[in-house]
């Protein structure tokens, strides 16, 4: 049996136009699906967009500065105006240019739900025609605060939510990511039982071929039967038809690990398959305790429920009275000339009560708000399910990855064993000793096993990166996940 040392990935590339090389084991065919297929990077390209969400949210928690102006307004048209003299009403042309600017500071206040604000501004009026006239029009300070008065506080929902949304979206694209990196895995071993099947093949013709040879010499001196030469000659045959398959089979499976790996489809790919498992013992607990801070299917749901009760609470804030206050103390001035307009300012005072009194809606604000008591009703359901059907999916999985390795030893068992018979088995047929029958039995079990072991293989690494992926933590390197 054909035993190779793990490598690391080779790539030799013999001409521009040639063929490449690859000698790929399963850690790299991991890490380069993972690292930068195609794939890979788009989730982590979704990824960004939730992180620039999260940096402008961020961002708006911290005092915003806001420079609005009206640099240039001029106006020419015809107004109607008294005149004393005559004691009657013409219509005057009249031109007016105005410019004036506005800096304001605004600071929300999480705790309250409302914002402080802080402004200055300077405007200018100039009238021209029959009357002329120039003013300044200065505000050199003016601090102010706004709020709802509903109870509602959306900065405190907004401050648990929006975390919870980078997170939920970090977690998506691990998840995603280890995703790309299991498929991998899939086809590296698809690739892998493909390549065992023409090593075996190979194996199979060359073997026909020596067994062949021996059964001519056998035959030309009576020891066995034109019917038993015939048979062999039949399996040689056989053997060439299954080689060709088996040919086939592969270059499919490499085009398909290749291209997924964002490799060129005809690179030849020479896996270096992990023979000997790492020793792992996890518990359905600790996969569950891991699932339950990593895992996105958890925490979408989560925040889903969230965001439903902070939509139900915002209806039922509204079903009745609804307030707002906006207050402000300041300074201010009118002058002809802008010096004067900062000279001896005076006070500006303003405060400002809404109300709405909902009178008759017709039960609009009350359906609204039990429409959203429902919505939470069934994300909590829906939470709850999603919990149960992960939590189902892990203890399977959990138990899947601790029999496979027993199964891994079983298979290697049998294959020392099958291997040895073939063996002792071969040594008798060339000794005359052994029928044709006998050596092919004792062939057919060698490759079998030789196949479950490949095949066992598969399904313990299957499964340990899908229990990686489901709970988002790496139980060999004792640590969450992060891609």
């Amino acid at each position: 049996m054909r035993k190779t040392a793990i490598l690391a990935l080779l790539c030799t590339a013999v001409t521009v136009n040639a063929q490449q090389s690859v000698r790929l084991d399963l850690e790299r065919a991991f890490q380069l699906a993972t690292d930068s297929s195609v794939t890979a990077d788009r989730y982590r390209s979704v990824f960004q967009e939730a992180h620039y969400t999260w940096l402008s949210w961020m961002a708006g928690r911290k005092p915003q500065i806001d420079l609005t102006s009206t640099p240039l307004q001029y106006e020419q048209y015809m107004t109607q105006r008294y005149v004393s003299d005559t004691d009657n009403d013409e219509y005057r042309e009249q031109k007016r240019f105005l410019s004036s600017a506005n800096l304001q500071v605004q600071q929300i206040m999480e705790r309250w739900g409302g914002s402080f604000y802080a402004s200055t501004g300077l405007a200018y009026l100039g009238n021209y025609g029959d009357y002329i006239q120039h003013q300044f029009a200065a505000t050199p300070v003016k601090v102010g605060y706004r709020q709802e008065l509903l109870g509602y506080n959306p900065y405190r929902w907004s401050r648990q939510t929006e975390p919870m949304r980078l997170n939920v979206a970090q977690q998506q694209m691990n998840y995603s990511v280890e995703q790309t990196g299991a498929e991998a895995v899939r086809r590296f071993f698809t690739l892998a039982v493909a390549q065992e099947q023409l090593n075996m093949a190979q194996e199979q013709l060359q073997s026909c071929d020596s067994i062949l040879a021996i059964g001519k010499r056998r035959f030309n001196i009576a020891s066995i039967s034109k019917a038993e030469l015939e048979i062999l000659t039949l399996q040689r045959s056989l053997a060439i038809t299954t080689l060709k398959s088996a040919q086939l089979s592969h270059q499919k499976a490499a085009k398909s690990l290749a291209i997924w790996l964002g490799m060129d489809e005809m690179t030849d790919l020479e896996l270096i398959v992990p023979s000997i498992l790492p020793h792992l013992s996890v518990t359905v607990g600790d996969a569950i305790n891991q699932a339950t801070q990593h895992n996105p299917n958890y925490l979408s749901m989560e925040l889903k429920e969230l965001e439903a009760r902070r939509d139900a609470e915002q209806l039922k804030r509204k079903k009745g009275l609804n307030a707002s206050i906006d207050a402000s103390i300041g300074l201010n001035q009118v002058a002809e000339s802008f010096e004067h307009a900062y000279r001896t300012p005076l006070m500006q005072n303003q405060v400002t009560v809404n109300l709405t009194v909902p009178i008759s809606d017709q039960g609009k604000r009350r359906s609204a708000w039990l429409a959203a008591q429902s919505k939470v009703e069934t994300a909590t359901r829906q939470r709850q399910e999603q919990h149960r059907d992960t939590e189902l999916d892990i203890v399977q999985t959990v138990a899947e990855v601790n029999q496979r390795q027993s199964i891994v030893d079983d298979t290697r068992y049998s294959l020392q064993i099958a291997e040895d018979a073939y063996t002792a088995m071969l040594q008798r047929f060339i000794r005359g000793q052994a029928t044709v029958n006998d050596l092919s039995l004792a062939q057919q079990y060698w490759q079998d096993a030789r196949r479950g072991q490949i095949t066992a293989l598969q399904d313990f690494w299957n499964s340990y990166y899908h229990l990686r992926q489901l709970t988002l933590y790496d139980f060999l390197k004792q640590q969450p996940i992060r891609h």
